[in-house]
């Protein structure tokens, strides 16, 4: 037991660290629904961890929670990479193991069969005769053979995760919201039809539609007239949002009755126009019906003091799932924000706030966070007002904790999956996504990630974009315009496009993304007040109509 012991503390103490399971919160978040003031905040176990883990080498005690040990995930990451212990020890926040919990020994095993004849002497002099020395211990007895195969086997866990994530297949860019196809030149007007000012976008397949008490599809190619619907009503919100990848049906909502706690949902065909469904339900505000998945919505609305989330099908109505949660008691009644983006559905009401996943799993409740789905089915995010980020398992469980802001971007082709980018403490760091131990530093800051394109982390900071690979923290190139304009970032895998003003009069600019050089600068028409992409082609929106520019 003494030499089992003595290996395991070597073993520790060359940093081969077990990441534990957490319940706790986690970092910062950006942008989004942040509307919980930092005083609210009553849990600071996140901020204790994190002091102690900066503050100390890895071998600190650590503290023993309070509500007694947790379970061990089965499903948690492996153990730290080789040759990034110390920094994995002081990045991945050390989770306390319970005091009667001891690594698992080797199983029993039979040893060889011994053979009749003699064994040679091991002695260069031939010396003392095997039958009357003393028998050795059995390498297969030692414990420190168990401890390096472990270690081995953790090591090698973690590398063919990393390399299986590496060699995921990248998305089509064009399938993405603000993917576009290959822009090479300025834009020049294509087509043109004229739209009130303030009128709705809605992209569908092959179409751009737009809202103005009824919906009207053009084509994307060449701007013709593909169908029109029947009148839906004036207050008509319909989904999915500009910007948004289309789906396969197109959701209007009409409010009806007292506060709109009730709308009349039409579920339109994208292609046909054909209305597939029309019914009436509950709802909680205009925001609180959003789509998920090819022809579903997720809708919300209040049940006594509780709020109802409901993911069904948009034409009939058939029910996926359903939750309830509770209020906090800062009161109720009030409209219900749904937001539903990059795998998740973020929850928030008065005295409610909840993230589940697109299949009613729930990631975190009664706190503000901002988390994304990976490209291996697995989450990642922040709490509100934090500076760790938590790792969850694809079922939604926290599996451990990396130090930082995470920087994921909306705008992804899904390269280079196994390493996650955080900000933190001025520097951007890249983490290995299996065992969140980090992989290389940057100094310097990224407010947030625009855009993730052939293994390239594109990080903003007012009007300065940084281009960051994502594999090494090597920086390709940095940017800096005259002046960031309200538009979105826009791609089509070659070049990033974003747009500035100049002059008062803002313009769309071409940034190449293999070395930063601007390509072209173009100035949007007069009255522009939106730039979007649909089915990969360049729109504009703006006083003089909806305009197909590429």
């Amino acid at each position: 037991m003494r030499r089992r012991r003595l290996a395991q503390d070597r073993a520790a103490r060359a940093g081969h660290v077990t990441h534990e399971p957490t319940t706790d919160g986690a970092g910062t978040a950006v942008g989004g629904l942040e509307l919980l003031p930092p005083e609210l905040r009553s849990d600071d176990r996140f901020d204790a961890a994190l002091d102690a883990a900066l503050a100390g080498p890895a071998e600190a005690p650590v503290r023993r929670p309070p509500d007694g040990p947790r379970p061990r995930d089965e499903d948690g990451p492996p153990a730290t990479r080789s040759g990034h212990h110390d920094r994995a020890a002081r990045d991945v926040l050390p989770l306390s193991r319970p005091q009667d919990e001891r690594p698992p020994t080797a199983p029993d095993m039979p040893g060889p069969a011994r053979s009749g004849a003699p064994r040679p002497s091991g002695s260069a002099g031939g010396g003392e005769s095997p039958q009357v020395r003393a028998p050795g211990r059995r390498w297969f007895l030692h414990p420190v053979p168990w401890v390096a195969l472990a270690v081995a086997v953790a090591f090698a866990g973690s590398v063919a995760f990393t390399a299986s994530m590496e060699d995921a297949r990248p998305v089509d860019v064009t399938a993405l919201a603000g993917g576009l196809r290959p822009l090479e030149d300025p834009p020049e007007p294509r087509w043109s039809v004229p739209v009130e000012p303030g009128t709705e976008v809605v992209p569908a397949v092959g179409a751009v539609v737009t809202v103005d008490g009824s919906l009207t599809a053009y084509s994307v190619a060449d701007g013709s007239v593909l169908w029109r619907s029947e009148r839906l009503g004036d207050r008509a919100t319909c989904l999915p949002a500009s910007g948004e990848p289309a789906r396969e049906v197109v959701v209007c909502a009409v409010p009806t009755g007292w506060r709109e706690q009730a709308a009349r949902l039409t579920t339109v065909r994208a292609t046909t126009g054909e209305v597939v469904g029309e019914r009436t339900a509950a709802t909680a505000g205009r925001l609180s019906v959003v789509p998920v998945g090819a022809t579903d919505v997720v809708r919300a609305w209040w049940r006594g003091d509780e709020v109802a989330v409901v993911r069904e099908d948009a034409a009939t109505g058939e029910v996926r799932w359903e939750r309830t949660l509770a209020h906090d008691g800062l009161g109720s009644g009030g409209d219900v924000v749904l937001d539903v983006r990059r795998g998740v559905v973020d929850v928030l009401a008065p005295g409610v706030a909840a993230a589940l996943t697109e299949d009613g799993l729930s990631l975190v409740e009664d706190d503000v966070w901002t988390i994304v789905r990976l490209q291996d089915g697995r989450y990642v995010g922040n709490e509100y007002g934090r500076g760790t980020a938590t790792v969850f398992t694809a079922a939604g469980e926290p599996a451990f904790r990396i130090s930082g802001r995470v920087l994921e971007a909306p705008l992804s082709d899904g390269s280079a999956p196994g390493v996650i980018v955080t900000n933190t403490f001025g520097s951007i760091v890249g983490v290995d996504a299996a065992t969140g131990s980090e992989l290389w530093s940057l100094p310097g800051t990224g407010m947030r990630a625009v855009a993730r394109v052939d293994g390239r982390v594109v990080v903003q900071t007012d009007s300065a974009y940084r281009s960051v690979d994502a594999r090494t923290g090597e920086e390709a190139w940095a940017v800096t315009l005259e002046d960031g304009g309200p538009g979105p970032v826009l791609t089509d895998g070659r070049s990033l496009f974003v747009t500035e003003r100049q002059r008062r009069q803002p313009g769309l600019v071409s940034i190449a993304l293999d070395d930063g050089a601007v390509e072209w600068r173009w100035t949007l028409p007069e009255g522009t007040y939106d730039v979007l992409a649909v089915e990969g082609r360049l729109f504009l929106l703006g006083t003089g109509g909806l305009t197909a520019v590429s």
